[in-house]
């Protein structure tokens, strides 16, 4: 069974951080400019404040994302998944994902919300865009040379109309 829990634990940060996809590690290396590490992986999601949501499948955790404020108004999403969460579950994950979001904008504490991802992922994996539009993000810009390493990324937003 898919349940879906405000205010994650530590643990589970762990748990997902643990078994994270190379390409989803890989992102955050080009974020951070740090090889990857469970630990900071998982404290530093911790700890950013904003809303943060865990999907739990049978109990266990398999993917967690939240909202980072930055401005009022304006949040930045980011998202940690096991394979699990989109090998088995990606409707049930895409619909929580979605009406979290939604929720935001009800509440009005959004009218934008914005998600960032190495270009480089993108042409890797093209389904990634694809699922943005079923978040009803739209792509905004290329961000030139914005990643640690230097490489482009791809800003996507969505905003209340």
């Amino acid at each position: 069974m898919i349940k879906a829990y405000t205010d994650p634990w530590l643990v589970d940060f762990l748990k997902v951080c643990a078994s994270m996809p190379q390409d989803e590690r890989d992102q955050l290396e080009a974020f951070t400019g740090e090889k990857y590490n469970i630990d900071s992986a998982a404290v530093g999601n911790f700890t950013v404040p904003g809303p943060k949501w865990v999907i739990k499948a049978d109990e266990e955790p398999i993917s967690i994302f939240g909202a980072v404020p930055q401005r009022p108004g304006v949040w930045r999403d980011f998202m940690l998944n096991t394979p699990q969460a989109f090998e088995k579950h990606w409707f049930q994950v895409t619909r929580i994902a979605r009406r979290a979001m939604d929720a935001m904008f009800i509440s009005g504490q959004a009218h934008r919300v914005e998600c960032i991802v190495p270009a480089k992922r993108l042409a890797y994996r093209p389904e990634i865009e694809k699922w943005y539009s079923i978040l009803n993000y739209k792509r905004e810009a290329t961000l030139w040379r914005y990643l640690a390493d230097g490489s482009d990324a791809v800003i996507f937003s969505r905003v209340r109309h």
